[in-house]
C-alpha cells in the first residue's frame, strides 16, 4: 500500500526515490491516481510527501492530483538549460533531474523507477551522478519497492477495481447478447444479417465499442478463442474464424480504468450445446473452482491452493504442472496471480518451491482453473477476481453467470 513506502524505503536503506517517464509507467500510475504527464518527475525524501515536477501545460492536471507540485517551465525551463549547456541534450536532461533533487532536498541512496528506455536511464542516471554530490543511485531488480508496494491495495484502490469489475461484467454481458443476437446457419456457422459468417473479430469491434462507451480501454489485448486455439492458453484468437456452435470459447477480458486497474476475468461459452468432453472438462474445473473458492482465507499460503488444485486434476486423470512439468496439455498453468496496475502482479500461487506467500488483506488476485487439450480441439477456464479488504474480508470482484452453454436462435 502506499502508506507503506517509508517502511519498504527503509528496508531497502534508501533516502528517498525517483520515477521517470511518461505517464504510462505503474509508478507513475500508482502515485498520480492515473494522471497522465509528458516527462514529469516524482521526487520523495523518506519521511516526506511526494513532490511532482510537470510541465507547465499541465498544471491543472497536476492540481487535480493533490500532489505537491512544482512548475517544470518556471524552476527548469529546458530551453534555459539546453543554453546552459551549449545544446547537450543528455547534460541539460541530468541538470533538471539533479537540481530538482536539490530543490526537494533528495541525498544519500536514492531508488530509481518508472517507465523511459533502459539505455536512456543508464546514461542520465550517469550525468546526474556527476553534477550533484552526496548521491548514489540505485536501481532494483525483482523484488522492486514499487511491486512491493503494489502487492496489497488500500480500500480507496479497492473501490476502483469493484468498479473496474462491474463495468468489465457489463461488457462481458453485452457481448453475450450480441453474440446471441445472430441467427445460426444450416452448418451451424453464427450469421450476420447479410448472410456472412459472425467472425471473432467482428466480436471483438463490438467488445472495443462497449469498453470504450464503458471508460474501460483494451491495454494488451483481450482473448476470444474457439476450438483448438482455446487449447492454448494465451491464444488470443483467429479474427477471421467464424464462430460456430458446439465449439469451446474462452473468452478471457482484462481491461483497464482511466486510473489504470485491470479487472481479469474468464468465461467459457459453447454455443448451443457443448459436447460430452467438453461438458465434462468444464464440470470438472467449475467443480474445483467451487471448492479453492470455498477455502480462500486470509492467513493459507496461496502454494496450498495450486496443489489442492493439482491434485485434484490428477485424481480426474489430467496431467498437471505439477507431475508433468513443461506439459502442454491439461492443467499447465498456476492458480492465478495478483492484478491491479498490472494484469499480472505479486501474489502467485505457484507450487514452485520458495513461494511461501501468505493470503493477506489487500490482496487482490485471480483464481483461474482450466484444462487445455488443443490435440482434442478444446480448452476451458473459469476465472474471477477476488480481494481481501482492509478488514481481512472476501470480496468478489468479478459477478457473471456460468453458464457453458449459450442459447442461440435459429
Amino acid at each position: 500500500m502506499k502508506r507503506d513506502l517509508d517502511r519498504l524505503m527503509a528496508e531497502r536503506d534508501l533516502n528517498g526515490f525517483l520515477v521517470l517517464g511518461e505517464g504510462h509507467g505503474a509508478a507513475m500510475k500508482y502515485l498520480t491516481n492515473g494522471a497522465f504527464f509528458e516527462g514529469a518527475l516524482l521526487l520523495k525524501p523518506r519521511g516526506e510527501e511526494v513532490t511532482l515536477v510537470h510541465g507547465g501545460m499541465e498544471r491543472d492536471t497536476a492540481t487535480a492530483t493533490g500532489l505537491r507540485a512544482i512548475n517544470r517551465e518556471e524552476h527548469f525551463n529546458r530551453y534555459q538549460l539546453l543554453k546552459e549547456f551549449g545544446g547537450d541534450r543528455l547534460a541539460a536532461s541530468a541538470a533538471y533531474i539533479a537540481r530538482a533533487m536539490e530543490m526537494i532536498g533528495l541525498r544519500g541512496r536514492v531508488g530509481v523507477y518508472g517507465l523511459q528506455d533502459a539505455g536512456a536511464v543508464l546514461a542520465l542516471m550517469a550525468k546526474v551522478e556527476e553534477q550533484i554530490e552526496d548521491i548514489e543511485i540505485v536501481g532494483e531488480y525483482g523484488e522492486t519497492l514499487f511491486s512491493q508496494a503494489f502487492i496489497t491495495k488500500d480500500d480507496v484502490e479497492l473501490e476502483i477495481l469493484k468498479r473496474a469489475g462491474q463495468l468489465t461484467c457489463a461488457v462481458v454481458g453485452d457481448v453475450q447478447a450480441f453474440i446471441q443476437g445472430h441467427k445460426v446457419g444450416r452448418d451451424e456457422v453464427v450469421l450476420k444479417a447479410n448472410g456472412s459468417a459472425l467472425t471473432i473479430g467482428d466480436v471483438k469491434a463490438y467488445m472495443r465499442g462497449r469498453l470504450h462507451a464503458s471508460g474501460l480501454q483494451e491495454d494488451h489485448g483481450t482473448i476470444f478463442s474457439q476450438g483448438r486455439d482455446a487449447g492454448v492458453p494465451h491464444n488470443l484468437g483467429e479474427p477471421s474464424m467464424p464462430l460456430q456452435l458446439g465449439q469451446s470459447i474462452i473468452f478471457d477480458i482484462y481491461p483497464t480504468t482511466e486510473e489504470g486497474y485491470f479487472h481479469d476475468m474468464t468465461r467459457t461459452w459453447s454455443l448451443g450445446y457443448a459436447t460430452d468432453e467438453v461438458q465434462e472438462a468444464y464440470d470438472q474445473t467449475k467443480e474445483i473452482f467451487d471448492r479453492v473458492m470455498a477455502e480462500m482465507q486470509v492467513g493459507r499460503p496461496t502454494r496450498d491452493y495450486q496443489l489442492m488444485t493439482c491434485a485434484y486434476y490428477e485424481a480426474c486423470g489430467h496431467k498437471t504442472a505439477r507431475n508433468h512439468p513443461g506439459t502442454d496439455e491439461g492443467y499447465v498453468h498456476s492458480l492465478g496471480h495478483g492484478i491491479g496496475l498490472n494484469v499480472h502482479e505479486e501474489p502467485n500461487f505457484s507450487h514452485a518451491e520458495g513461494n511461501d506467500t501468505i493470503l493477506q488483506p489487500g490482496h487482490v488476485v485471480t483464481i483461474e482453473p482450466g484444462l487445455y487439450y488443443p490435440s482434442r480441439g478444446f480448452g476451458v477456464r473459469v476465472e474471477d477476481a477476488i480481494a481481501f479488504n482492509e478488514e481481512g474480508e472476501l470480496i468478489w470482484l468479478t459477478d457473471y453467470p456460468y453458464d457453458l452453454v449459450i442459447p442461440m436462435r435459429g
